[in-house]
C-alpha cells in the first residue's frame, strides 16, 4: 500500500493528458464533453493530492494494523473512482465519428494502464477496483466507437486487460518477494547493528574492568615472580635447581600472558589519538639489538642489524613503535628453527620502512587472513613451539593502528616472513641532554643502603623482603602512611623510597611517598604499581620520578636500585614484558642537589 500511495502519476498525468484530449478533438465536432472529462480529471487529481498528504502523515504516525484498515477502503475507493473516469475516456469519441480520434483515445487508455500496473499491482485488490471499471466501459463503448471495425477491436480490447492482469499478478508476487527480502534485509541489518553495539560494550567493559583490576591482578604475580627469584637465588641444592627454574619460568609466563592481556585491554580503553612526536629510529635499534641479539645467539641464529645509512626520524609514539617491534621480534626468534633474523630501516618515499625478515617456519595463505587475530596462532606455529598465546600480533596491529602507520606482511611456508611497518618522515628533534657515564656493574652483584618500601600487599611485601636481603640492602616494610611515619621515627634513614601508587582505602602511594621525602630530602623517590591509568601516573612523570609496572623482573628492579644507591645506571633494562607496558615512559629521578626543583612545595 506505502507503494501505491507514495506514486504521484495521477498528478503528473493531469497536466499533460487532459490538454491533449481537448486539443484532439476534430474541428467538425463540439469539444464539451472533452471539457467536462477534463475538468472532472482536474478535481480528482486535486483530491488526490490532499489524500496523499494525510496518506504520508498517517503513515509515519499510525500503527501498521490501524493505517491498513483506515487507507485500505479509502484507496479502492480511490481506484474504482479513477477506473469509471478512465472507462469514461474512450466514450469522448464517439460523438465526434472520428476514428483516429477513438483511436487515440483507446491508445492513451491502454498507455496509462500499463504504466499504473507497475506499481498499482503491488496490491492486486486496489488494481482490480481500477481495471475493471476502466476496460469494461471502454470495451462497452468498442461498438459506438468503431461502427465499421469493431468486430476488429473488440477481441483486442478483451485480450489486453487480461495480459495485462496476469502481468500484474507476475508482478505482485515480484514485488512482495521484493518486500519480505528488504524486511528480513532490515532485520538482520538491525540485528548486526545490535550484535555489533553489544559486542563493542562487552569489549569497553572487559578493558574496563582488565584496566580498573590491573592492580589487584597484578599484585600476587607480582609476589609469585619475586619469591620464585629469592628461591632461585638462595637455593643451594643442585636438585631442586631445575624445578626452581621451571617455577621462575612458569611465573615468567604467566607474567607475559598478563602483560599482554592488559595491553591489549589498554589500548582498546584508551580511544583517543595519541600525540607522536619525532622520533630517531638508530637509538631505538640499537636498544633493539642489544635486547634480542644475546637471545638469538643463544638459540643458535643469525642476528643481523641493517641501520639507516642518513639520520632517520619518523612521527611515532616510542612506547607503542617500541612493543611493535618487540613482538614481532619475539615471533621472529621464537618460530626460527634454524637460519637467522634481519632487522633493516629502509627509506621510503614518504617515510621509513622497518623491516623484519626471518627463515622461520612461515604460514600458509589461508592461516594469513586471521594472522592479526587475538588469540590466534599459525597451525606450523603451534607444531614448533608451545610458547605464544595468540595474542602477540593483535597487539601490533592495534600499535600500528595508533601510529597511523601502515603494516605489510608476507610469509612462505618452511621459507620465512617478512613484517614492514611504514611510518610517516619526520624533522630532527633537538638532541637531548646526554647523561654523565656510569661504570657497568654486575647485576646481581652485592648492594648496600637502607630502602624504605610503602607496599600493602603482604605476599609482594615478602618476596620483596626475601630479595632485597639477599642483596644485601637494609629495609623497612610499611603497609601505610602510620608504619612508614613510625620507621623513620625510629631513627631509619632512608636512601631509597620505593612506595606502590595505590594504598589501602584509596590512599595515594604518590602523596605519601612525596611526603616522606619532605621528611627525607636526601632519599631518593621510586614509584612501582600495577596500575594502567591513574592521574598520579601522569603527575610522577612530569614531577620527574621513576616508575615501574608490576611485575617487576627481579634483574631490572636490582639494576634500578643500584642506580639510585649509586652503584650504576638508572636505566633498568627491562624485559620485553616489562618494556611493552611501562607507561608513561620510565624516567630518572632527580637527582639530590635538584630534588626540590622537581618536587612540588
Amino acid at each position: 500500500m506505502p507503494l501505491i500511495g507514495q506514486r504521484a502519476s495521477a498528478e503528473i498525468a493531469a497536466l499533460v493528458i487532459p490538454p491533449v484530449v481537448v486539443a484532439a478533438v476534430p474541428g467538425h465536432a463540439s469539444s464539451r464533453w472533452a471539457w467536462l472529462w477534463a475538468g472532472s480529471y482536474l478535481v480528482a487529481a486535486i483530491l488526490l493530492i490532499a489524500a496523499r498528504r494525510l496518506f504520508r502523515r498517517d503513515h509515519a504516525q499510525m500503527s501498521a494494523l490501524a493505517f491498513q484498515t483506515r487507507w485500505a477502503p479509502r484507496m479502492e475507493g480511490f481506484a474504482l473512482g479513477f477506473g469509471i473516469l478512465w472507462g469514461a475516456l474512450p466514450w469522448l469519441s464517439v460523438p465526434t465519428h472520428s476514428f483516429e480520434y477513438a483511436l487515440l483515445l483507446y491508445l492513451m487508455l491502454a498507455g496509462t494502464t500499463a504504466s499504473t500496473v507497475s506499481y498499482a499491482a503491488a496490491d492486486l485488490r486496489v488494481f482490480l477496483r481500477y481495471l475493471l471499471p476502466a476496460w469494461g466501459l471502454a470495451v462497452l463503448g468498442v461498438p459506438l466507437a468503431f461502427p465499421a471495425h469493431w468486430h476488429t477491436v473488440l477481441p483486442l480490447c478483451l485480450l489486453y486487460p487480461w495480459l495485462v492482469w496476469r502481468h500484474a499478478r507476475t508482478s505482485n508476487g515480484f514485488l512482495v518477494e521484493q518486500s519480505q527480502l528488504k524486511h528480513r534485509s532490515e532485520a538482520l541489518a538491525r540485528a548486526h547493528r545490535e550484535a555489533r553495539d553489544a559486542a563493542a560494550a562487552a569489549s569497553r567493559e572487559k578493558s574496563l574492568f582488565l584496566a580498573t583490576a590491573s592492580h589487584d591482578l597484578r599484585q600476587p604475580l607480582y609476589a609469585l615472580t619475586l619469591t620464585a627469584q629469592a628461591a632461585v637465588q638462595r637455593n643451594r641444592d643442585p636438585a631442586l635447581a631445575p624445578l626452581l627454574l621451571d617455577i621462575s619460568q612458569a611465573a615468567g609466563h604467566v607474567s607475559d600472558l598478563l602483560n599482554a592481556l592488559l595491553d591489549v585491554s589498554a589500548l582498546d580503553s584508551r580511544n583517543e589519538q595519541l600525540p607522536l612526536q619525532s622520533l630517531a629510529l638508530t637509538p631505538l635499534l640499537c636498544e633493539l639489538h642489544e635486547r634480542f641479539q644475546p637471545e638469538a645467539v643463544a638459540r643458535g641464529l643469525d642476528w643481523r642489524l641493517r641501520s639507516p645509512e642518513t639520520p632517520a626520524w619518523v612521527m611515532a609514539d616510542p612506547i607503542l613503535l617500541r612493543r611493535a617491534l618487540s613482538n614481532l621480534l619475539h615471533n621472529a626468534l621464537r618460530y626460527t628453527p634454524r637460519g637467522g633474523v634481519l632487522l633493516a630501516v629502509r627509506p621510503r618515499a614518504a617515510g621509513w620502512a622497518i623491516e623484519v625478515w626471518d627463515t622461520g617456519v612461515g604460514m600458509a595463505q589461508s592461516e594469513q587472513q586471521r594472522l592479526f587475530a587475538a588469540f590466534e596462532r599459525a597451525d606450523d606455529a603451534a607444531r614448533h613451539s608451545s610458547d605464544g598465546h595468540g595474542l602477540g600480533l593483535s597487539v601490533v596491529r592495534d600499535c600500528v593502528h595508533r601510529l597511523g602507520a601502515t603494516i605489510e606482511w608476507q610469509s612462505r611456508v618452511d621459507v620465512g616472513s617478512r613484517f614492514r611497518i611504514t611510518l610517516a618522515a619526520a624533522s630532527a628533534a633537538a638532541p637531548p641532554a646526554r647523561r654523565t657515564d656510569t661504570p657497568s656493574f654486575d647485576a646481581q652483584a652485592p648492594l648496600r643502603g637502607q630502602v624504605l618500601v610503602v607496599e600493602d600487599d603482604p605476599g609482594v611485601t615478602q618476596g620483596l623482603r626475601h630479595l632485597m636481603r639477599d642483596w644485601g640492602l637494609d629495609c623497612r616494610f610499611a603497609a601505610d602512611a602510620v608504619q612508614a611515619y613510625r620507621a623513620l621515627s625510629e631513627g631509619f634513614e632512608p636512601v631509597v623510597v620505593m612506595s606502590d601508587l595505590r594504598l589501602r582505602g584509596d590512599v595515594s602511594g604518590y602523596d605519601l611517598l612525596q611526603a616522606l621525602l619532605v621528611r627525607h630530602p636526601q632519599a631518593r623517590g621510586l614509584i612501582v604499581t600495577g596500575e594502567l591509568d591513574h592521574p598520579d601516573l601522569a603527575r610522577a612523570d612530569e614531577d620527574g620520578f621513576l616508575v615501574l609496572r608490576k611485575p617487576v623482573a627481579a634483574d631490572a628492579l636490582h639494576q634500578v636500585l643500584a642506580g639510585l644507591l649509586g652503584y650504576g645506571p638508572l636505566r633498568p633494562e627491562l624485559t620485553p614484558a616489562q618494556e611493552g607496558t611501562a607507561a608513561p615512559p620510565v624516567r630518572p629521578a632527580p637527582p639530590v642537589a635538584e630534588e626540590k626543583a622537581h618536587r612540588p612545595a
